[in-house]
């Protein structure tokens, strides 16, 4: 992707020498950007990106100093009818929806309502305060600008919601759903969806206002934003049964693009995916005119002030870092992420996505521009990440030098090299062991010193430039390294997931071996007792069934376990739809296969002892209960053995 856009913006460019436009087509730091260009420049690389990776919309917004450059639509919206994407098309900008929270805490500190220091729990009714789990500090206002109140994440079993019929209010979800803390406040920033939502309920409580009514109120409609919304569409009568937050009128909803999936060849549109139960973490629709309007009043702060949505200081103030995972890496700018590492130039902004909508929202104060790009399918993923960097770099001039590799480069490499697991995961309950695996990566070392890392769908190549800092060869990109205890741990150029290297036993090669060695055994105990059952007079007929009992009942339990996992399907299909109905039934299945194995064991060693067993036959059983014993406690330190949800 990042390939394509650079040779059709090479091409442009090539083409603005030849038409006399300039060396560059760039405008000096601070000057209003040509127009024209933009959008001509904006117009292949999108156009270009549809095709090949088979998006099905795009909506653009580009703003300077002098005000709005461009805003506009590509592709599909709809189908049914056939919608047409434009300016004014919303789209679901999924974690951009946390900017304005942020806004809004640091509107209660200008009234004196709130300080950042104040514990949470002194702006939080009875039933939503956290307790302290063990932990000594309180969660405090700024560890959630940070993401540093120190959550377990959670995405099965409620994030999404496919039915508005299941719907329930922030407060009923933030109680129902409350995540486990699993570090101390303030160590360490571990990217929290609970934790940005808690922030809007603590909005929400202090001004006494619905969050969806004080975003409206107090952010959007003052800044000239008249459709951005946390609303979402469902019937008033929905709304008053549930005690859910009135809906998105009909003549708004009926702008919202829909989400797509490229599937067989085909874009199909998929199903609206409600997020209200955790609004302030991810439900905004907005269009490129409002976006606009937000990128130019977060570029140029008095605009905020003349609408009466916040101080310049206190603005400035907000842009300030406040915590940032290793030295070098973005900081946590009071709940804005800093792009200044991952883009090379000194930058805020936010990424946002759901399942099928995928946004970025880019400021760059020092040239005075701002972008928005958000698209409607998960193909459209390296357009949302490049196309603000092409804009830039044709636009605003190059971004910071590639550092020099260091000499020692392959020694470096080596020793980061590894198996490697996220800290942004479920702890507790069955969604964990899957989150475990998903969470999961390889980082290998290549012979001259660069380190493969996978990054979505694709695999990034970074190279040491010193201190545990690795640079992206193909981008201004860095990621750091540093031993924390007895942990290699991996840090992100945004400070939101850190990771930490595990070793094999921990990994998922370890589950797999354990997991077909099981299925091996039971299948060649399985198949024995079906060749006993035509022998009579067998020695030791009843430590036999005992062991062939055994083998059934994790073959069926395997059989369960792969069958619920298979129902699950893809990865979003399982945040949609997870647990399922045979999930759960396979892992009390395997719970049961657990618990089974002592007990034959038991049986065969004393009750129903074998007098006739030969040697080798003793140490065929031996070794395949000894698999099923390693097997059990595997599963057990994984979260497999019986199911527990929400």
């Amino acid at each position: 992707m990042r390939g394509r856009i650079a040779r059709f913006a090479w091409g442009l460019l090539a083409s603005l020498i030849i038409a006399g436009s300039g060396a560059h087509g760039q405008a000096p730091t601070g000057q209003p950007l040509d127009r024209v260009k933009v959008e001509a420049f904006v117009d292949g690389a999108v156009g270009e990106a549809m095709r090949d990776d088979h998006i099905a919309g795009v909506t653009v917004a580009v703003i300077d100093r002098s005000g709005v450059v461009l805003t506009k639509g590509y592709g599909l919206a709809g189908v049914s009818p056939r919608r047409p994407v434009d300016a004014d098309t919303l789209f679901r900008v999924g974690s951009i929806s946390k900017t304005p929270v942020w806004i809004s805490l640091m509107q209660l500190v200008e009234q004196g309502r709130i300080s950042l220091d104040d514990p949470i729990n002194s702006h939080l009714p009875p039933d939503l305060r956290i307790p302290d789990e063990g932990f000594r500090n309180p969660i405090r206002i700024r560890h959630l600008m940070t993401h540093s109140a120190g959550f377990e994440d959670s995405v099965l079993g409620g994030f999404f919601v496919p039915d508005a019929n299941h719907l329930t209010s922030i407060d009923t979800y933030l109680r129902t759903h409350r995540v486990h803390r699993v570090r101390e406040p303030g160590t360490l920033a571990v990217y929290s969806n609970y934790g940005a939502a808690l922030a809007g309920a603590i909005v929400a409580h202090v001004s006494g206002q619905p969050w969806q009514d004080y975003a409206e109120q107090h952010v959007f409609r003052p800044l000239g934003m008249t459709t951005a919304t946390y609303r979402e569409p469902y019937s008033p009568a929905l709304a008053k049964a549930r005690g859910l937050p009135a809906p998105m009128p009909p003549a708004v909803a009926a702008k919202v693009s829909s989400g797509f999936a490229f599937k067989a060849g085909a874009l199909e549109p998929q199903p609206f995916e409600y997020v209200g139960h955790i609004a302030p973490a991810g439900a905004l629709s907005a269009n490129a005119h409002d976006m606009a309007l937000y990128l130019s009043a977060l570029l140029d702060p008095t605009q905020l002030e003349k609408a009466g949505v916040l101080r310049v200081a206190t603005f400035e103030n907000l842009r300030q870092p406040l915590l940032a995972n290793a030295p070098g890496m973005g900081s946590w700018r009071h709940g804005f992420m800093d792009f200044s590492v991952n883009k090379g130039r000194p930058g805020f902004g936010h990424g946002g996505d759901l399942l099928y909508q995928h946004s970025s929202l880019e400021i760059y104060p020092g040239p005075g521009v701002g972008i928005f790009v958000s698209v409607n399918t998960p193909t459209g993923l390296g357009l949302r990440e490049s196309l603000p960097t092409a804009v830039m770099a044709a636009f605003a001039g190059p971004a910071t030098a590639a550092p020099p590799r260091v000499a020692d480069a392959k020694a470096q490499a080596d020793r980061v090299a590894g198996t490697y697991r996220g800290l942004r995961r479920p702890m507790f309950r069955t969604e964990a062991a899957l989150l475990r695996l998903f969470a999961t990566s390889n980082i290998e070392a290549t012979p001259n010193g660069d380190i493969v890392v996978p990054q979505g769908n694709r695999l990034a190549r970074y190279y040491p430039i010193g201190g545990g800092v690795f640079a992206n060869l193909d981008g201004s990109d860095r990621i750091a390294f540093q031993e924390v205890g007895a942990r290699m741990r991996g840090f992100d150029s945004f400070s939101a997931g850190p990771m930490e290297r595990i070793d094999f036993f921990e990994g998922p090669a370890w589950l797999a071996a354990v997991a077909s060695q099981g299925v091996l055994t039971a299948i060649w105990g399985v198949a024995a007792a079906v060749r006993r059952l035509f022998k009579r007079n067998e020695r030791g007929r009843t430590a036999g069934l005992v062991l062939d009992g055994l083998c059934l009942i994790w073959l069926v339990a395997f059989g369960l376990a792969a069958a619920g996992a298979a129902a699950l399907g893809d990865q979003n299909t399982a945040v949609l739809t997870y647990p399922g109905t045979l999930f759960p039934i396979g892992c009390w299945a395997l719970m049961v296969a657990a618990v089974a194995t002592p007990v034959a064991a038991l049986l065969v060693a004393f009750p129903a002892r074998p007098r006739g067993w030969s040697a080798w036959r003793w140490t065929r059983q031996a070794v395949a209960m000894a698999v099923f014993l390693t097997l059990a406690a595997t599963l057990y330190q994984w979260g497999l053995l019986g199911y527990s949800g929400w």
